[in-house]
């Protein structure tokens, strides 16, 4: 129980595979003390002997799956496993004899439906405890509300509402953050592929700076082995593993760094556990655009002095930074002619040492990516002076 409460403590630190165990384990939880339930619950219901035994042993089963299939990381079928059990919970305790408690238990079923923030299973289950929670109205519609009620049609009604305009309320939010979540996504993935192709040549360029000046890299600085190592070692110990183990892997670590770890991952002449430390090890290698160098690049621009906030800051249309439609064209002339003079593409050789011809940044000015830059507008101008920009800013 201390783990679970420390890693709902924890959970912004968790992937989305991680926080949806979380979650299942939650639910989990939450079903197996409803299930406890359900056993003293049942007899007080017009069931024979037999449907008081099997149902609540068939919802144990249930829930030991849903357990056994989050301890082996299905975590998603755990999902839809814990859904289908609550489900049927619901269903069997609306079929009792207390029809307003098996309308409240609606509720609660939407209620960990909706816990799962999942767009797709909210519609399928969602959709359909709600539509059999609308004929379970209208069918013990009398024995939810009472036969005391004054309007019984009214009564009716409102329950109706409630649990409709609770269903609908609820898509309704799924839809909007389901269209901002995924506008997020693509923006990120987007920036991403563009950061990492800058990451890429910088890492590029910051290699041939340190072999240009005659140093090594610092992937092969015995000293900063040695610091690895006895870091490793050290962190090692509170998982209480063997130091020789850690050791050694440390040492493959640093030998991937003169390999071709694709070949390796991929070399079925290598034994399964070191194709698998190769691919786990090959996001970490100083060598290449890592996932590690792509956290200090990003770290080392945290430490770095930045100029005030501006509006415009991370702005980089044209259109938009410029009002002067003068401007704009001169904007777009300095664009190409830089694009035109400077070092900007990897030669045949790694290296970044080739620039664009004219025909390449006319096939750049025109791609669909380049519309965040600068608009049709100057595309056209571009397009019907082109020769101009061949000729005088070559």
């Amino acid at each position: 129980m201390k783990k679970l409460l420390d890693r709902i403590r924890n959970s912004e630190f968790l992937t989305f595979s991680e926080v949806l165990r979380l979650k299942v384990a939650i639910v989990t939880l939450f079903v197996t003390i409803l299930v406890i339930l359900t056993i003293p619950l049942s007899t007080f219901n017009d069931y024979t002997s037999d449907i008081n035994i099997l149902v609540p042993i068939g919802f144990g089963v249930l829930v030991f799956m849903t357990i056994l299939f989050t301890v082996i990381n299905f975590n998603r079928l755990a999902m839809h496993l814990s859904i289908i059990t609550i489900v049927l919970i619901t269903v069997f305790l609306t079929s009792g004899g207390n029809h307003f408690y098996g309308y409240m238990m609606l509720f609660v079923t939407l209620t960990v439906i909706i816990f799962y923030q999942d767009i797709s299973t909210y519609l399928l289950y969602g959709g359909g405890i709600t539509a059999y929670g609308v004929y379970y109205i209208f069918d013990k519609g009398v024995s939810i509300v009472g036969v005391n009620t004054i309007n019984t049609d009214i009564s009716l009604y409102t329950y109706l509402v409630i649990l409709v305009g609770f269903y609908t309320v609820f898509l309704i939010q799924f839809l909007i953050s389901d269209n901002i979540y995924e506008k997020m996504n693509n923006d990120w993935v987007r920036m991403n592929k563009v950061l990492g192709k800058y990451q890429e040549i910088t890492f590029q360029n910051l290699s041939e700076i340190i072999e240009n000046n005659g140093q090594d890299p610092i992937y092969k600085n015995v000293k900063f082995q040695q610091t690895v190592a006895e870091l490793c070692v050290f962190v090692n110990e509170f998982f209480e593993d063997h130091a020789e183990n850690i050791a050694e892997v440390v040492e493959f670590y640093f030998f991937l760094h003169d390999q071709d770890i694709e070949s390796v991952v991929k070399s079925s002449e290598l034994p399964l556990k070191t194709r698998k430390f190769a691919s786990q090890l090959q996001k970490y290698v100083l060598n290449s655009r890592s996932e590690l160098v792509s956290i200090l690049f990003e770290f080392s621009n945290l430490v770095k002095v930045n100029e005030g906030f501006t509006s415009n800051r991370y702005e980089y249309n044209l259109d938009k930074l410029f009002d002067d439609k003068i401007d704009k064209l001169l904007s777009l002339s300095i664009l190409y002619k830089f694009l035109r003079t400077e070092e900007t593409q990897f030669d045949k050789w790694g290296s970044v040492k080739r620039i664009l011809n004219h025909k390449e940044i006319t096939e750049l000015f025109v791609s669909k990516e380049f519309r965040e830059f600068i608009t049709y507008e100057q595309v056209n101008f571009y397009l019907d002076n082109e020769d101009l920009f061949e000729e005088h800013l070559k």
